[in-house]
């Protein structure tokens, strides 16, 4: 085939293959708009181009071979949708695979749209070259920003969809469906579901977007019900803190009466003659003493308890724990949201500083103030590894393991701040880790 024949569109029922490509990239371009990507700024632009010129060189190359090589060239084309999806979408390897059917979909879609609209009106008038340029670009224009507008209800840059082996089989099945039955009609014209040639493109479009939707509609589902997971461990994990701070609260009671019992320890120094049992009771006074100097005293008794307790840890790993609060400026929060707030800072501190090596890199400060109508807390901890971030404005990635149980700790701590009208920040500055919460007293 000459390469005129591949950008002209005298053969009404093909696409042009640069029109495929420009479909394709289109495609891609709107994922990434919508997901959270790993590549920003001038170099996500030089992918941007690169991947276009890509595509419309692959179409227009792949109009060269022989149709026997059609299905592997299709092949090829999902693929590179798929590498490009992986180079700069923020996702795991099976959301990428959800996105790339669902975008390789789209552009059959739009090319479909183009091509039948094209035809019905160039049936009437003389078929050109800027005619059909004119008709892509619109028809494009408005079904990729109606792609844009449709996908962006069912995705959020702040949540990774729980795409499962078994959503990525029942997408796969459904891009496999509709391709093959929208192309059916141009390879063979003899089967049962098979149009004709004056009904090819109208029922390519139907058959593409009826597979469109349903992908959507799938999405949809499993946004729903990543949402529901992740704040029902949200929840969960807010439970937990209240237990923890009750349970603190009954330590801390019992500490309390135990510093009542030293002066046993002291008529026990004063009357023991023996250096053995004097020494034993030097360190049990010493061990109380400590733990007296672990109570705080705010002005808020929620923060007290939870600031002791965690004060209680940080002795027992040996880390340096700093604080400086005004407990009196959380007055307007709920005690869940105290016990929460404060309970997965600190954890996520305390967690991160334990594992460094040097005992003089083991410091968490705290401080928590009042500033005109808002209250600004802010936590910093030394951390000897960096930590990741994908976006500017998104939060670390979970080390651990189990990437669906944990990982909601920070997730919480924005969700409470932004119940109060305020926002989080996290940064890291060299080996200093930073997380700033701001939020609106209205009382």
């Amino acid at each position: 085939m000459r390469l005129l024949e591949i950008l002209s569109p005298e053969n009404l029922l093909d696409t042009p293959r640069l029109f495929t490509g420009l479909a394709e990239w289109g495609a891609v371009m709107v994922n990434f708009l919508v997901h959270k990507r790993k590549k920003n700024g001038p170099l996500f632009v030089l992918l941007c181009v690169t991947f276009c010129i890509i595509q419309m060189g692959f179409q227009i190359l792949a109009g060269f071979s022989p149709i026997s090589l059609w299905i592997p060239n299709m092949m090829v084309a999902v693929g590179i949708i798929y590498f490009e999806l992986y180079i700069v979408v923020d996702a795991t390897p099976l959301e990428c695979g959800f996105y790339t059917i669902q975008a390789f979909l789209m552009a059959e879609l739009s090319a479909s749209l183009y091509r039948q609209l094209y035809v019905w009106y160039a049936t009437a008038e003389k078929p050109s070259n800027l005619l059909s340029a004119v008709f892509m670009a619109v028809i494009y224009a408005i079904v990729f920003f109606t792609y844009y507008q449709m996908d962006r209800k069912s995705s959020s840059r702040d949540v990774a969809l729980e795409i499962k082996p078994r959503d990525f089989g029942s997408a796969l099945a459904t891009g496999i469906g509709a391709f093959s039955l929208s192309n059916l009609s141009f390879i063979w014209t003899n089967t049962p579901f098979s149009a004709d040639s004056n009904n090819m493109l109208y029922v390519r479009t139907l058959v593409d977007i009826g597979g469109v939707l349903m992908l959507m509609t799938q999405k949809d589902r499993i946004y729903e019900s990543t949402i529901f997971s992740q704040n029902l461990a949200i929840n969960q994990l807010f439970r937990r803190q209240y237990e923890q701070y009750k349970l603190s609260v009954d330590n801390s009671e019992m500490l309390r009466k135990e510093m009542h019992d030293l002066k046993h320890y002291l008529i026990a120094l004063k009357n023991e003659t023996s250096p053995e049992k004097k020494q034993e009771y030097l360190e049990e006074l010493e061990q109380e003493i400590a733990i007296q100097e672990s109570f705080q005293n705010t002005g808020n008794q929620v923060l007290d308890v939870i600031l002791t307790n965690k004060s209680l840890q940080c002795r027992k790993k040996n880390i340096t724990f700093k604080v400086m609060t005004d407990g009196d400026v959380l007055s307007f929060m709920h005690v869940k949201d105290i016990c929460a707030l404060f309970g997965n800072l600190l954890d996520n501190a305390i967690e991160a500083t334990q594992q460094n090596a040097s005992p003089d890199n083991r410091l968490v400060t705290l401080s928590v103030k009042q500033k005109n109508n808002f209250v600004v807390i802010e936590c910093v901890n030394c951390c000897e590894h960096r930590v990741l971030i994908p976006e500017k404005a998104g939060l670390p990635k979970t080390t651990k393991e189990d990437k669906q149980i944990h990982g909601y700790g920070l997730k919480s701590i924005r969700q409470i701040a932004e119940k109060y009208n305020g926002s989080m920040t996290f940064s890291q500055d060299r080996n200093w880790v930073t997380i700033k919460v701001l939020l609106t007293n209205n009382g």
